[in-house]
């Protein structure tokens, strides 16, 4: 009996050890829309998406059947502003699955990041944990992400945008 549970207790450490932690690198699945930049004169509301307002579609990755018990999103996005403009934004991160709407609020990934206007390059980095819905859209094969700029600014300047890290860190126990 010693060595059956001894024997159990082996193969359940090997089947633990076989769902170690995957990171699926999703900057490479944007292409050319990892980057760009908008124009906006506003003497008031500033709303911008990115990559554009559709988000981006994102497929083609694996993850095993399992349902993950956490996945996080490690994220960097760097922000240029050239030219005059003050005022303040804040970028809030959406995942959702394909078929719905990704700029609603039950797609927001973690909490709004602060941006000031008038500071010529910024780097937003950390990292977000996603919800049981958007964890079912990554199961699903098929999503869309994106994030959005909103705030009130006024002058005129081209705000240009670079994904430079996107990584989804899904842990299986």
């Amino acid at each position: 009996m010693k060595r059956i549970l001894l024997a159990l207790v082996g193969l359940l450490t090997l089947a633990a050890c076989s769902m170690a932690p995957i990171t699926i690198d999703v900057l490479p699945m944007l292409g050319d829309d990892a980057s760009g930049s908008q124009q906006i004169a506003s003497a008031g509301p500033v709303e911008m998406m990115l990559p554009s307002p559709e988000g981006e579609q994102v497929s083609g990755y694996q993850v095993p059947p399992m349902r993950p018990a956490t996945v996080a999103l490690d994220y960097a996005l760097d922000l240029q502003v050239d030219g005059e403009m003050t005022g303040s934004v804040t970028v809030t991160f959406y995942l959702a699955a394909s078929k719905d709407d990704l700029w609603k609020s039950e797609s927001q990934i973690g909490e709004p990041k602060s941006v000031n206007l008038s500071e010529a390059a910024q780097t937003l980095s950390g990292t977000l944990e996603l919800n049981g819905a958007q964890i079912d859209a990554l199961m699903s094969g098929n999503m869309v992400i994106g994030a959005k700029l909103t705030g009130t600014a006024t002058g005129q300047a081209t705000i240009s945008y670079e994904f430079t890290k996107l990584l989804l860190k899904v842990t299986f126990i």
